[in-house]
């Protein structure tokens, strides 16, 4: 009797066990798939976060290509306003990132640099021309004393597009603007073409010295009062200058027509100034 009590608590316990430790392995492959399914789902969490982030960068590498697309200037006929609200015309020419700003001489416009725009463009510059205000197309009445106030709005219109470099050259009047401007704005540098110490109003005499960018400049030995200033204005500037006395007695933007041989040497002159 004893026996088969002792049999019978045997198999019991030897039951139990086996119960016990199928309980286990089936809790452990549970814990085992649910691990399995909690990985696979972090790691398909992860692959849509990075889908996302190249899909956000993608987008953002479009707008800041748009952007950039925006920011490049495109040849034609442009207007701009100055600081008193006077809306001027001006017209680019070329493409790129170095510009040169041409402004004219009384009595003409800008149409007057409109051929010396094309040379320039044709050597990898991109050129703006305008005219003041009260010239041309632009608006307002001619003021002289407020020429430095039409080119610096010129300047400010070509800085939306981030120039790598930017060159002031003016004719006459425009080159007296371009002086005084460039004694209060970062330029890279100036050319004066004929222009005067002071044109009514408008003096450069009294700022010259404090221009830091380099300047050239240059008139005709005939057109006697405009070689006298440009020699003076060349004394009482600091370096790196330039001083260049042409043969011929032409004023200005006047060359082109009336000195072709003495036109040239302005071309090649101006050139060999940019960089």
């Amino acid at each position: 009797m004893v026996k088969k009590i002792l049999m019978f608590n045997l198999v019991s316990l030897l039951m139990f066990s086996l119960l016990l430790l199928s309980c286990k392995d089936s809790t452990s492959a549970k814990v085992s798939d649910e691990v399995q399914t909690d990985e696979e789902s972090a790691l398909q969490e992860s692959e849509m976060a990075d889908d996302a982030d190249v899909k956000e960068e993608s987008e953002g590498n479009q707008d800041i290509t748009e952007v950039e697309e925006d920011k490049l200037a495109t040849e034609g006929e442009v207007t701009f306003m100055t600081e008193d609200n006077i809306e001027l015309n001006g017209n680019i020419f070329g493409s790129g990132n170095k510009w040169v700003i041409l402004s004219h001489m009384f009595p003409t416009d800008q149409t007057s640099w409109f051929e010396f725009a094309e040379i320039l463009k044709e050597n990898g510059y991109i050129v703006l021309t305008y005219d003041f205000r009260g010239y041309g197309k632009s608006g307002g009445s001619q003021d002289v004393s407020r020429l430095d106030i039409d080119l610096t709005a010129a300047l400010t219109y070509i800085r939306q597009y981030n120039p790598e470099l930017t060159y002031l050259m003016g004719a006459s009047m425009g080159g007296t603007a371009s002086l005084v401007v460039a004694s209060k704005e970062r330029i890279d540098g100036v050319i004066s073409f004929s222009s005067p110490v002071e044109f009514e109003g408008i003096s450069a005499i009294n700022v010259i010295g404090d221009i830091v960018a380099a300047k050239l400049f240059m008139a005709s030995r005939g057109d006697e009062n405009a070689a006298r200033s440009a020699a003076e204005m060349y004394e009482k500037s600091m370096e790196p200058k330039f001083l260049e006395i042409l043969e011929g007695d032409s004023h200005g933007t006047f060359i082109f027509e009336e000195e072709p041989e003495n036109a040239e040497k302005v071309k090649d002159l101006v050139l060999n100034f940019l960089y």
